[in-house]
């Protein structure tokens, strides 16, 4: 392996502009090695060959050596170099994404769900309306066909020919990515996912032994030629995208984007699945371009827990019927016998009526993200929060580190998401998420205690 090799190695993540050179650098190796370009015992070019090759100052790549080094990734000695030594330690043992937007006796900005139950309408579940459930026993696989029904129209409005048989009901969008995954992936293969995702898809690309490859991101999304890039060299058996609103980020990216990322899956050897678990939280309405190119090509995942509650816990999977009676087949064997008929029940009735509701939600989410960002901004000049879209959290860039930043913010009693949860392989970032889905008064009331 020569010095071109190790360049051509690292290249696809060096795209875009996701930060500073030292830390885009950094972040390079890092998916390089964890993804098998830059194998154990691989030895580095010179210094000088990299910063040449790169453009960049030789004192910049030194400063991102000693970072691998002291994360462990890579070993150097005097006259010998510098080689890949292990997987690195990141940010020590890895934290399941679950736990780390739990907000024990803090204010609760960590977790990007509605505050409480109080979005829902006056709704009443009967002995009578139980009764009814087909089948008789409550153990429907697939869910209730009243509800997959009343989803599958709604799906049909991006994807025509959607019916009911396309349609698994789940218990939230967590058991429907792991359902998929551990339907579709085999154990050891690469799966494919933006390298700032949903922090709990990464948890379960690892829990079922398959290995979570990152793809670069720009200002308007997946960028294409990384993409296309990484497909051709690693073959993944899935790609998982968030659709719509991006989650961390509450971005949204322009159709042409879209366009060009669907073109690139279209022809690709690999089964495409779409995160839209917060597409319906789009302040401004685009018809969900990736969602409409792709068509019936792709699986999509979508749920109730982020519109309106997290504990209905209902979600669910749309999908090829024989993909649906696959995935149904491992749900008996490792997951469940199917969701609860109390929670699809109340499900159906907020179905009904849900665009004029959601539509208000949108309306209030966007006032409160702008009062939020100008109330952050004033409060933290040298932040530099993203734009939003839709959704329910702003994406901070700090001047420091996320990790140090929200352990230092939960001593002031404030709990906020470091970024590296979000990171497909948990690398340290400069940035945060902050939930601004509460109370006005709840939201003055933390900054207060981070501006101690």
């Amino acid at each position: 392996m020569n010095d071109d090799y190790f360049i051509e190695a690292i290249s696809p993540w060096l795209h875009g502009d996701d930060g500073p050179i030292r830390a885009r650098l950094t972040l390079a190796i890092r998916q390089a090695v964890s993804g098998g370009q830059l194998p154990q015992g691989f030895r580095f070019p010179a210094e000088r060959t990299i910063a040449k090759a790169l453009h960049v100052s030789r004192p910049t790549v030194s400063a991102v050596i000693d970072d691998l080094r002291n994360s462990g990734l890579v070993t150097s000695r005097q006259g010998s170099g510098t080689w890949v030594s292990g997987p690195g330690r990141h940010n020590g043992p890895q934290v399941p994404f679950v736990e780390m937007i739990q907000a024990v006796g803090n204010i609760d900005l960590a977790s990007a769900t509605p505050p409480d139950a109080g979005l829902l309408p006056p709704m009443r579940v009967s002995t009578a309306d139980l009764l009814m459930a087909e089948p008789a026993n409550g153990l429907s696989p697939m869910g209730l066909w009243t509800l997959r029904q009343a989803v599958a129209l709604r799906t049909a409005r991006f994807v025509p020919h959607t019916t009911a048989d396309n349609v698994i009901i789940t218990s939230g969008a967590h058991q429907a990515l792991a359902m998929v995954v551990a339907t579709l992936a085999a154990r050891g293969s690469p799966i494919l996912l933006e390298n700032t995702t949903y922090g709990g898809l990464v948890d379960i690309i690892q829990a079922n032994g398959c290995h979570p490859i990152g793809v670069t991101r720009d200002a308007n999304g997946v960028v294409p030629d990384v993409l296309h890039d990484l497909l051709v060299r690693h073959k993944p058996s899935l790609t998982i995208l968030v659709s719509s609103v991006h989650s961390p980020t509450g971005t949204v990216s322009p159709p042409s984007r879209c366009e060009e990322i669907a073109r690139i899956l279209v022809d690709a050897q690999t089964q495409v699945v779409l995160d839209e678990t917060y597409a319906d939280l789009e302040f401004a309405p685009s018809g969900r371009p990736l969602s409409t190119f792709l068509g019936e090509q792709a699986i999509r995942i979508g749920s109730l827990s982020k519109t309106l509650w997290t504990g209905l816990r209902t979600g669910w999977i749309t999908a090829d019927r024989e993909i649906c009676s696959t995935i149904v087949r491992r749900r008996w064997q490792q997951f469940d016998l199917g969701p609860s008929i109390a929670s699809q029940l109340f499900a159906v009735q907020l179905l009904d009526g849900f665009d004029d509701r959601i539509a208000s939600r949108c309306h209030d989410l966007r006032d409160r993200a702008g009062w939020f960002i100008n109330a952050l901004t004033q409060a933290f000049p040298e932040w530099k929060p993203t734009p939003v879209d839709g959704g329910l959290a702003t994406w901070i860039e700090l001047p420091g580190d996320g990790v140090t930043y929200a352990n230092e913010a939960g001593i002031r009693g404030v709990a906020v998401l470091p970024g590296s949860a979000c990171r497909a392989d948990h690398a340290d970032t400069p940035h945060i998420r902050i939930c601004f889905d509460r109370p006005i008064d709840l939201l003055q009331t933390a900054l207060e205690r981070l501006t101690q």
